[in-house]
């Protein structure tokens, strides 16, 4: 079985992406979108460029299948789109017979790929053995959100 490497932004950032000269690495849009710096634009650019890595548009049954797990975990809006394309090319993958593993830092990837049996690796933090769900709380109106924002949609004071 040949092996595909699915990749989060985190591993460019750390130049992870080079350590798989043998594997195929995968990836989406929207994370080639969030490289804007410049050493890890240049480490995507010259991975694209010689081939080793392909950017692919998830199928709209893997998307529905990533989007159906996070709701039953009850964290779809702690997933950035990025996130939830991922997950489902992971599972497009899978489904073509490759064997998996997802490259990322975020906890929440972690768990709904070990949930969907998709193995995982992370880049600079180990896979949490137990999950935990990240809040983040506006001190000054209560507002409590699971997806990192930096503004209170309500009253505007920033959140911790």
């Amino acid at each position: 079985m040949t092996r595909a490497i699915v990749i989060d932004a985190a591993g460019f950032f750390s130049g992870y992406v080079l350590l798989f000269p043998h594997d195929r690495v995968f990836t989406v849009k929207e994370v080639v979108e969030e490289i804007k710096d410049p050493m890890s634009r240049a480490i995507y650019e010259n991975a694209a460029s010689a081939g080793k890595i392909s950017v692919l548009e998830p199928s709209i049954s893997g998307i529905r299948k990533a989007i159906d797990a996070a709701t039953e975990e009850g964290i779809t809006d702690a997933l950035s789109e990025a996130d939830k394309k991922l997950l489902a090319l992971a599972l497009d993958l899978a489904d073509k017979g490759y064997e998996v593993l997802l490259i990322t830092d975020d906890s929440y990837l972690h768990r709904l790929a070990r949930k969907l049996g998709i193995k995982t690796k992370g880049v600079r933090r180990p896979v949490p053995r137990f999950f935990k769900p990240r809040l983040y709380i506006c001190r000054v109106c209560g507002y409590r959100s699971m997806k990192r924002i930096e503004a209170c949609p309500q009253c505007g004071s920033k959140i911790y």
